[in-house]
């Protein structure tokens, strides 16, 4: 049987021609200097080239890509024999075909092991952008409705304490700002967002009198206050958000020094994001009127983070929230201040 194997493997070039012919995926085969040698009936089909124009061209005579004579062409990128790269292209052919295309490159040693060429595989990539698409859009649609359920949810959050109504969407706008300016990817202030948008969502534990309470208030009354980070956790916690959604509300009222609340946090065991909302809820919170207090205004919220900077507050957090306010113009009230789009 061993000799019957080995026979088999010996055929000939023709026969290895229509072996390669009855591959469903396109496959080109050039030498180190990217000269096609050999073409099977896949790839003249998917590149609409018949393979006796094709046979003895450079790769750049068969496809129009910006990656031609680049460092970044795929085929430069092979430190060695038998390495493999796979990429997903859209690349034109000089013919005017438009092929999406999953492309397998296989770098082959010649005799001294050196490169001697490259073998690459092209399969059509037309179904895969298809399904891509659907669940981008499927995606999309996901973060609607998920943008539409906090949205209710800070509605009913207002509803319940009506004085402060429009806080947790200042805080929301101070927040985006803030993580905008400290470079967060677009996908991560969408977290950060909705977090701040519901970062209240704990009070409605708290009975109406107390929340509403014009006069001081108890440390029994207090306590009660303070376990709304907790309260919102719970509700929270089960729901598979794609960010750390429960965990920033969780810890919004901690500090740097293991002052604030619920468990007492210090330092980096406080999300980056929370240490964001942290600071602009107390910006917004001191800024505004309150039911035991007219409002202080930005100049006094200001005095409170730049006072406590490096104690309660993370330093480089106040410095940007300080700057958006002094340089660069920030304030609440404005609908438009700064647009925020999807890159």
């Amino acid at each position: 049987m061993e000799k019957s194997l080995n026979s088999n493997m010996a055929q000939s070039p023709l026969d290895w021609q229509r072996i390669l012919d009855a591959v469903s995926d396109g496959m080109i085969i050039t030498d180190r200097d990217f000269k096609i040698l050999f073409c099977n009936r896949a790839f003249s089909v998917l590149s609409g080239i018949e393979s006796a124009n094709l046979i003895g061209k450079k790769c750049h005579d068969v496809f129009s890509s910006e990656l031609c004579f680049s460092a970044d062409c795929p085929l430069t990128q092979f430190p060695a024999a038998g390495q493999q790269l796979v990429f997903d292209h859209e690349p034109h052919c000089k013919n005017g075909k438009h092929a999406p295309w999953i492309v397998t490159i296989t770098a082959f040693p010649d005799a001294n092991g050196s490169i001697g060429g490259y073998v690459e595989k092209f399969t059509d990539a037309s179904a895969f952008r298809r399904v891509r698409q659907a669940l981008n859009r499927s995606h999309d649609r996901l973060r609607k409705n998920m943008g539409a359920i906090i949205q209710a949810m800070s509605t009913t959050i207002e509803k319940r304490d009506p004085y402060t109504a429009g806080h947790q969407r200042r805080v929301t706008k101070l927040c985006r700002a803030i993580a905008t300016q400290m470079g967060f990817t677009w996908e991560r202030i969408q977290g950060l967002r909705m977090a701040a948008a519901i970062h209240d969502l704990g009070k409605i534990n708290i009975p109406s009198a107390i929340l509403n309470k014009p006069g001081p208030i108890s440390e029994h009354e207090l306590a009660i206050i303070q376990m709304h980070p907790r309260t919102a956790y719970e509700i929270l916690k089960d729901i598979q958000f794609p960010w750390p959604i429960a965990e920033t509300i969780y810890q919004h009222h901690e500090r740097l020094d293991g002052s604030g609340y619920p468990r007492q946090l210090k330092g980096d065991q406080i999300l980056l994001e929370a240490r964001i909302l942290a600071i602009a809820d107390v910006v917004e919170s001191i800024a505004s009127f309150r039911p035991y207090r007219p409002e202080l205004g930005l100049k006094a919220a200001l005095a409170e983070i730049e006072s406590n900077k490096g104690v309660l507050y993370d330093s480089s957090v106040v410095d940007i929230c300080t700057s958006l306010i002094n340089r660069s113009g920030f304030d609440f009230e404005t609908k438009v201040w700064r647009q925020y789009q999807r890159p």
